[in-house]
């Protein structure tokens, strides 16, 4: 079973950071197993959360941030760090083409260190407000047989992220 490419690069650009705005990098992640806890809302309407567990490298995180910014560059996105204190960073972006043309999308980023993460993600558009919020966490080196971009689904599920 495959995981879908969107799912997958969402998943490791959410977890990489805002890596797209200025000058900002954010330490780079520890290799291993991550989990991610994410809960949606839409329109004031919370969605169950669910956790995934992925298998991490920064080879995979380059390319995940690489394959963003051609996304950015065709949708002529622009991203601004509106804010920077310590470990958090606010940054805010709009895309004039593609799916999320008009769209203002505030991102709220926070890390400790390379081990931990907190991304709030909050997306305008015609007056209303879609909210994603994910929590990461290393857990440690990545199960026997997994593979980078590996993913284990809240059933157990594993799928393959290549």
């Amino acid at each position: 079973m495959r995981i879908s490419l969107g799912f997958g690069i969402a998943v490791v650009a959410a977890s990489a950071g805002i890596a797209s705005a200025q000058d900002y990098k954010p330490p780079p992640m520890k290799d291993g197993l991550w989990e991610t806890h994410s809960v949606q809302s839409t329109a004031g309407k919370s969605f169950n959360g669910m956790t995934i567990k992925m298998c991490q490298t920064k080879e995979l995180t380059q390319s995940s941030e690489a394959l963003s910014a051609q996304l950015r560059k065709t949708n002529q996105c622009t991203s601004t760090i509106v804010q920077q204190s310590g470990n958090m960073v606010v940054e805010e972006s709009r895309c004039a083409k593609g799916p999320n043309a008009g769209e203002v999308t505030r991102l709220v980023y926070s890390h400790v260190g390379d081990t931990a993460s907190h991304i709030e993600m909050h997306s305008h558009r015609a007056g209303a407000e879609d909210v994603t919020v994910m929590d990461m966490k290393y857990l440690g080196s990545c199960p026997s047989g997994m593979k980078p971009g590996d993913v284990i689904m809240p059933d157990g599920k594993v799928m393959s992220g290549r």
